[in-house]
């Protein structure tokens, strides 16, 4: 009978911490690139704002995403930080526009309002982290002089990795595909153009 109590109280300890597995909290951030950019020949005021629907973050801001257990039951994965979306493209948006020859200033001239709409991770079997962002390039009136949304995404799986590991780097890898394609936008003629 000792044995068998054993093993229902190791069993029971197995279940915990698989639901535990779901519950924790990451750590998300961006990685600039390693490589040295070119001299800034313009500069810019930044400005993000999280718009994200109310059921994917836009309500509990330090929620990312959910894992789903074997039985296809969500869990939420949330972020240590309720400001995680906005601080993540903001240096995703920086690194890009740093990339890009362009510096940035406090205030005055022109203002990059970045509108975080979607920082969010799902899926079953497969996941898939998205980022997608509005970028509107303001004059010092707020009229808007260019726009673009960018998005950045990831897949994976999260076979035999924690939670919190594969959020992180699937989010990392999202933010990194939204940085190379927002430095395609700043390098464009039409954000030039509109940045003068």
């Amino acid at each position: 009978m000792k044995k068998h109590t054993h093993v229902i109280t190791l069993g029971a300890l197995a279940v915990g911490l698989v639901f535990l597995a779901g519950c924790g909290t990451t750590k998300i951030a961006y990685k600039p690139k390693a490589t040295s950019a070119p001299a800034a020949t313009a500069s810019v005021a930044l400005k993000v704002v999280d718009e994200r629907p109310a059921d994917k973050g836009g309500s509990t801001k330090d929620q990312v995403g959910q894992i789903r257990g074997s039985y296809g039951i969500p869990s939420s994965v949330k972020d240590s930080s309720p400001d995680v979306a906005t601080v993540a493209v903001s240096d995703a948006t920086i690194d890009a526009l740093r990339q890009a020859g362009i510096g940035m200033q406090a205030g005055g001239g022109k203002t990059l309002v970045a509108t975080v709409k979607h920082f969010w991770m799902d899926g079953m079997m497969g996941y898939k982290a998205t980022v997608a962002v509005q970028y509107t390039l303001q004059d010092s009136s707020g009229k808007t002089l260019w726009t673009a949304e960018v998005k950045g995404g990831a897949g994976g799986t999260n076979l035999f990795r924690g939670a919190e590991s594969f959020t992180q780097d699937m989010f990392e890898n999202a933010l990194s595909d939204l940085a190379n394609k927002a430095l395609e936008q700043f390098k464009s003629d039409a954000f030039k153009k509109a940045l003068g």
